[in-house]
């Protein structure tokens, strides 16, 4: 063997040895450290096409009303523009599945078309709609200077979130640079964009309350107000944020138990996880006080 070969096979030889030493390293990093990158998988490593079938499979019968609108591969190209952002991808594998189903449940819950009756059960009918379907009325707040009404413009439920008012449009669309307030058609009309708007609420907090986000991956910290109101992290706590002021603080309510169960019947059914953590309802919280109705 010359030289050149000799030198080439010891640098072979380092390279390996290199990236053996990486790969460990990256393992015992991941069991410290989850925020860390490379420690998760991503969301469509966890969740593929056939768990969204399963999780959504009335969606394109005659019963529903938005039939082609809904894609997996819609929610995955949606998914991948907040991966950086940590979406569905921290925490481990149990934080992964319940931060998904919990998004997944109020997704299903504002969208089905359901009943108690409904064939397979009434959590396997989200995704009915991707609009309202006979708005009362426009949801204009007027005077709104940051964000006003556009001309003949109606703020109804649109969405896989339905977005409601024009200052909840306005700022959506900013983040997604879409005209939404001009425009909020646009949310009925092109998918990618009314999953990025679902994901991007998720993962935004405003001055009075926590994102999901942070409440699913266990970021957020209550404050002694929180504690005093017995606001606790858990999947409750999200209901707080996305309907507090109709769904919790009074005890039982049906809209409530219904995204638990959403909750629980994804996580069970799609992952396969027992543990849905604690803290579940809202029924005894102190509703979040919120700048303007909800979303």
């Amino acid at each position: 063997m010359g030289r050149a070969s000799e030198m080439a096979a010891a640098v072979l030889l380092v390279a390996m040895v290199l990236g053996a030493c990486s790969q460990v390293s990256n393992a015992l990093v991941c069991t410290k450290e989850f925020k860390e990158k490379g420690c998760n998988k991503t969301v469509s490593e966890l969740f593929n096409a056939e768990m969204f079938e399963a999780m959504f499979k009335h969606r394109n019968d005659k019963a529903a009303h938005a039939q082609g609108f809904w894609s997996y591969d819609g929610f995955i190209a949606a998914a991948k523009m907040f991966e950086k952002d940590g979406f569905g991808m921290v925490g481990g594998e149990d934080v992964q599945k319940r931060e998904l189903s919990a998004f997944f449940a109020h997704v299903a819950h504002e969208t089905s078309c359901g009943w108690s009756g409904a064939k397979d059960g009434p959590t396997a009918w989200g995704l009915c709609y991707n609009q309202e379907l006979a708005p009362e009325k426009d949801y204009c707040k007027t005077g709104d200077l940051m964000y006003p009404c556009a001309p003949g413009a109606g703020y109804y439920g649109r969405g896989a979130f339905p977005l409601y008012w024009n200052y909840n449009y306005g700022p959506t669309g900013v983040a997604l640079k879409q005209d939404l307030l001009h425009h909020p058609e646009i949310l009925s009309q092109n998918e990618t964009i009314a999953w990025q708007a679902a994901v991007w609420y998720w993962m935004t907090p405003a001055k009075t309350r926590p994102s999901p986000h942070e409440i699913m991956i266990g970021k957020w910290v209550p404050t002694k107000n929180d504690t005093l109101a017995y606001r606790k992290p858990g999947f409750g706590m999200t209901i707080n944020v996305k309907a507090s002021d109709v769904e919790c603080g009074h005890g039982e309510d049906p809209r409530m138990q219904s995204r638990i169960s959403h909750y629980l019947t994804f996580l069970r059914d799609t992952f396969q996880l027992d543990d849905p953590g604690s803290n579940l309802d809202c029924g005894l919280q102190g509703v979040i006080p919120l700048a303007y109705a909800s979303m």
